[in-house]
Order: structure tokens, then C-alpha cells, then sequence
């Protein structure tokens, strides 16, 4: 993917975050503007069901001789391809046992439904080279993870 369209999808997340934070001012009277980037770190909050809503987990059950790559040294789509185009995968809901771990941000996207409506989902390393959260919108929306920009 070339680099104008990754600008373009990392300033459309952040209109769209911008907006989520303008409709939450306004609701509570403050504004935040946030801007969530590759390496920033989420923290999966607590939960009071077996499963987070709107963050799935993806755990590798099989490698290939191929899957060498160091996961934590690649970004984008590099890192999307060499995690995703390889091996097998058992993929759930995240399970709640979760709360308090951390995720790595290494893919940030936009994906089409069906009736085209566009969701951006931001992709996190958990546990190093073996599973990741594929997260939506809507875990921010509904407090699912707390977000903390690298410095």
C-alpha cells in the first residue's frame, strides 16, 4: 500500500476519533482529540461477560518453516501479511481473561461491509508473534480498551 493512502486512512481515523471525541464532549461538556498511530499501546479494560464485544482474537495454532519473522519489527501491511497469510488461526471473541494485558498498534485499516459502509479496524500484537486483537470502532466507543500513545 503506498504511503499517500496510509496518510489519507490514519487522517480519516482521526476524523473519525475527533468526531467520537466532539459527540462525547458534547454529551459531557469536555472535548478530547486524540490520534491513534502505529506503536501506541491499548490496554484491554475489564469486562463483565466471558468476552469482549467488539475486539476479536486471533491465536496462531500452526506455523509454517517460513513464520521466522520477528512480528515486532514490522508495521503496517507487512506486518498484517506476514501474520495473517501464514499458518493456522483458532478466532474468537477476546475472552475477558484478557483484562489488564496490552496490545502493540502494528495495523491501522478500513474495511468495507457489505452495503459499503466503511469501519476502521486497528490491528494489536498481544502476545509476541502469536496472537493479535482485531479491534473495531467500537471497542473505543464502548470502553473496551484504554488507549495510550507512545511519547
Amino acid at each position: 500500500m503506498d504511503y499517500n493512502l496510509n496518510c489519507f486512512k490514519l487522517y480519516f481515523l482521526k476524523l473519525l476519533l475527533i468526531g467520537f471525541a466532539f459527540n462525547f464532549g458534547v454529551a459531557f461538556g469536555q472535548t478530547d482529540e486524540i490520534e491513534i498511530r502505529i506503536q501506541d499501546t491499548v490496554y484491554f479494560n475489564s469486562c463483565n461477560t466471558e468476552t469482549y464485544q467488539y475486539i476479536d482474537f486471533y491465536k496462531k495454532t500452526r506455523f509454517e518453516e517460513n513464520d521466522t519473522h520477528d512480528l515486532a519489527t514490522l508495521y503496517q501491511w507487512e506486518f498484517y501479511n506476514t501474520f495473517f497469510n501464514t499458518g493456522d488461526f483458532d478466532v474468537s471473541r477476546m475472552p475477558c481473561s484478557l483484562a489488564g494485558k496490552f496490545g502493540i498498534i502494528k495495523h491501522i485499516m478500513q474495511i468495507a461491509s457489505d452495503d459499503q459502509i466503511y469501519k476502521t479496524v486497528i490491528i494489536a500484537l498481544v502476545d509476541s508473534n502469536t496472537s493479535a486483537a482485531y479491534i473495531t470502532e467500537e471497542a473505543f466507543i464502548n470502553d473496551e480498551l484504554t488507549y495510550v500513545p507512545k511519547e
